[in-house]
């Protein structure tokens, strides 16, 4: 950890610049040292997946003929992952091997997610058959997986019925996953904890953005109404009444506990922007905008240390805000949190 010179960050150009150098003609490698790309981390469908997330809606935003050689480029190594019965591969080595044990992982919601984010916003016709093929496929392992899995899943089944606004496969599918988050929900919160788990972990955010989208999608009120109480939760635990301070990875949050302060992800800044924007469109209530440039406004200094996550000179992201300062690493899992922070705000702004 470092710390970077405390000063006022205006809001940035969605730069894909240090995306670009993270990536090969393989795919996006998961870790770097400092700038610098780590080919002995490998490569991870999980960030490939969120990258194609993010080249999908800059595409959509710019047109440029570079962004959408990144999307193919993902677009191929999440492809290439995913097997024919719907389950993915996810940890490659710099060598293009797979590993063959991995540990249990949330990489079939997010492919899904990125799946569904490309039928949205297709850069061609030709794109939406390859998209919508894997989603069918992978629709019946979506009831099988763990509640942030399940949430990615939503956010991709939306997508799908964007372009598809009648599949009614899509439109089950998504009924019975935000049930069976609600459900997991009712067994697990207190009075005093209303939460899936007895502990406040990562990405949190996501878990109530994934119930205002299902309740936006399906027109349910239902939906919108438990992800308002969960989206309180989330609030009352990392926003403090003039900046977000996120739950840390050193310890986390276990209830009747303390809250970790450090180590924060850029992920919950980008996971609670998007929770933020799914709120006002799910309610056209103006404190979710308030509170929306607020969470985006942690990466740029708004924060515990008051000093900015997001790297104006190379375009990326800081790996965590720790008690000493900003990480130097500036790896993938942070840079495209970042970016998919700053491409939510920027559609918001344009709807």
């Amino acid at each position: 950890m470092a710390k970077r010179q405390a000063k006022k960050e205006t809001i940035p150009e969605p730069s894909l610049e240090h995306l670009k150098r993270l990536t090969d003609d393989t795919g996006l490698f998961q870790h770097a040292k400092f700038t610098i790309p780590l080919r002995s981390e490998g490569y991870t469908t999980d960030d490939n997946a969120r990258a194609l997330i993010v080249a999908t809606k800059h595409y959509a935003l710019y047109h440029k003929p570079e962004t959408l050689r990144l999307l193919d480029r993902y677009l191929a190594f999440v492809l290439h992952a995913s097997n024919d019965d719907g389950t993915v591969k996810n940890f490659m080595d710099f060598d293009r091997t797979w590993h063959k044990a991995e540990p249990v992982s949330d990489a079939i919601g997010r492919v899904i997610w990125a799946f569904g984010e490309l039928l949205a916003n297709p850069p061609s016709a030709n794109y939406i058959h390859i998209a919508q093929e894997r989603i069918d496929i992978a629709m019946p392992l979506i009831k099988k997986q763990y509640p942030r899995g399940l949430a990615y899943s939503i956010l991709g089944l939306a997508g799908y019925l964007k372009q598809f606004p009648y599949a009614d496969n899509a439109k089950s599918c998504i009924t019975n996953t935000a049930d069976l988050i609600a459900a997991r929900f009712e067994e697990n919160m207190r009075p005093d904890w209303p939460w899936f788990e007895n502990i406040l972990t990562y990405d949190n955010a996501m878990l109530p953005c994934a119930l205002f989208t299902a309740g936006i999608t399906l027109s349910n009120k239902k939906y919108i109404e438990l992800a308002k109480k969960i989206c309180d939760f989330v609030l009352e635990n990392t926003f403090n009444g003039s900046h977000f301070s996120f739950v840390g990875c050193q310890g986390w949050f276990p209830r009747g506990g303390k809250k970790a302060q450090f180590d924060q992800q850029p992920i919950e800044a980008a996971g609670t922007i998007l929770m933020l924007d799914a709120g006002y469109k799910a309610t056209k209530d103006k404190k979710y905008l308030v509170l929306r440039q607020k969470a985006f406004n942690w990466f740029l200094g708004e924060n515990d240390l008051g000093i900015p996550v997001y790297d104006s000179k190379s375009k990326g992201c800081g790996d965590g805000l720790g008690a000493e300062g900003v990480s130097l690493n500036e790896g993938a899992e942070s840079t495209l949190s970042f970016l998919l922070g700053l491409l939510t705000m920027q559609e918001g702004h344009i709807s």
